[in-house]
């Protein structure tokens, strides 16, 4: 006999490996939440969803969606200042913030050019003719 068929006979070595119970949100036949979807079929972004229902607001949202982020620039602003409900305050604010470059990324464009400024400059003063 072979160990595996020796382990299969002896019932005290071959417990089985006791069952995990699956977590509540894995079930058999649970699909995962659908994100609703925008005029282009594409899911929209999370934060989104939870903006109040604004007229205003939900244009800005669709041309944000629309990637119009000038019209977002201008208007995020004005409807931050014409509004007074505080959600949608703070829902233009967070457009307008979403759009802004990552302030990382200028600091890291500067270091680049500042880089070649320099890789230029060297170059030149040990290269005089």
């Amino acid at each position: 006999m072979t160990e595996v068929d020796e382990a299969a006979h002896d019932p005290e070595e071959a417990s089985p490996p006791a069952a995990e119970p699956e977590p509540a949100s894995a079930k058999a036949g649970d699909e995962p939440p659908q994100r609703p979807l925008n005029a282009e079929g594409r899911e929209r972004p999370g934060f989104l969803l939870a903006f109040p229902d604004d007229p205003e607001l939900q244009r800005l949202v669709r041309d944000f969606e629309a990637g119009n982020y000038e019209a977002v620039r201008l208007g995020a602003p004005k409807l931050a200042a014409a509004t007074e409900d505080p959600v949608v305050r703070g829902a233009a604010r967070e457009l307008r913030r979403r759009i802004d470059p990552d302030p990382l990324m200028k600091y890291l464009l500067w270091v680049a050019i500042a880089l070649f400024v320099f890789v230029v400059w060297y170059t030149y003063q040990n290269h005089a003719h």
